[in-house]
């Protein structure tokens, strides 16, 4: 069954309408941030596999609704060219792509496909790896509603800033993951390793 993408909302009538939009929306947000803090007391600090698995099944049902499904004629020399519609019925050679089936394959499967079927593995990359920052940033926000809740009425108590050095770390050590991570998703700017012959270098001359 084809998945719904434009969905029949009306903008808001009003800057007074947006506003109660917005809070509408934030209060329903709280209410579920409330009722996984309470299948999962400890969230904000370890969020144990069954519950990912389960929350990340949501994230996709969503992610499902608004991409809807992907259309790609197989042309000669193998490649998929994208339709902007639903061909007919009696089209020859045409694959049906969705979020589903992109994230059907395991890890292992997608990372054979890449020499065994490029041309299937070029179609499903962009939707699996729009899901992986989709389902990122639906999990961020979460347990940032979680800790919120969690910390509601405490004293807030403000941390000592990092000295220089500390600072200049905590940002390479972030640097040097982004770049293994961007490496893996096939970015061919980012090279772990001159990364870290670069910060290396860094401090050898800042220390002297």
């Amino acid at each position: 069954m084809s998945a719904k993408v434009k969905e029949t909302a009306t903008e808001p009538k009003s800057l007074q309408d947006a506003g109660y939009r917005f809070a509408q929306q934030a209060g329903g947000l709280v209410e579920t941030a409330r009722y996984v803090y309470g299948q999962c007391p400890d969230f904000v600090n370890n969020v144990p596999d069954e519950v990912k698995t389960a929350l990340y099944a949501g994230f996709q049902l969503r992610k499902h609704e608004l991409t809807g499904d992907k259309y790609y004629k197989l042309a000669e020399g193998g490649t998929y060219i994208p339709l902007d519609k639903k061909p007919a019925d009696d089209v020859q050679g045409i694959v049906c792509m969705t979020i589903n089936v992109a994230m059907s394959y395991s890890q292992q499967e997608f990372g054979k496909m890449k020499s065994t079927d490029p041309a299937k593995h070029a179609i499903v990359k962009p939707l699996r790896d729009a899901f992986s920052d989709f389902a990122g940033n639906n999990m961020r926000d979460l347990k940032a509603r979680i800790k919120s809740i969690v910390n509601a009425g405490k004293p807030r108590e403000r941390a000592p800033n990092d000295d220089f050095n500390v600072a200049l770390k905590k940002a390479f050590d972030g640097f040097d993951k982004r770049a293994k991570t961007a490496k893996d998703r096939g970015d061919a700017s980012a090279d772990p390793v001159k990364f870290r012959l670069a910060v290396d270098a860094f401090w050898n001359t800042y220390n002297k």
